[in-house]
């Protein structure tokens, strides 16, 4: 396994591996990190902007193609679009 096919694939969907695995990383220090701290909190944005970055990304991909340009994952970049802010205000 290479990285080649991500490094021939097109600038957008570069951006949105690279959001992704941040997240990713971010997430699993988050989940360890003492709750309440400032770096929690700091780490908690990040964690919040890369996530919304990975779904606003992932709309201008359109590989797979079901309904026009759209497929079910689509949705899944909505519903997180929606419920990232939602969680954010929940966690303050």
């Amino acid at each position: 396994m290479t990285l080649a096919p991500l490094l021939d694939a097109s600038p957008i969907i570069q951006f949105h591996a690279a959001f992704a695995f941040a997240a990713i990383g971010l997430g699993a220090v988050q989940l360890l990190a003492p709750k309440g701290t400032l770096p929690h909190r700091t780490i908690g944005w990040a964690w919040a902007l890369l996530m919304i970055l990975v779904a606003g990304t992932s709309l201008f991909i359109h590989t797979i193609r079901m309904w026009g340009p759209w497929s079910p994952i689509h949705l899944l970049s909505l519903f997180t679009l929606a419920v990232v802010p939602l969680a954010v205000l929940q966690a303050r």
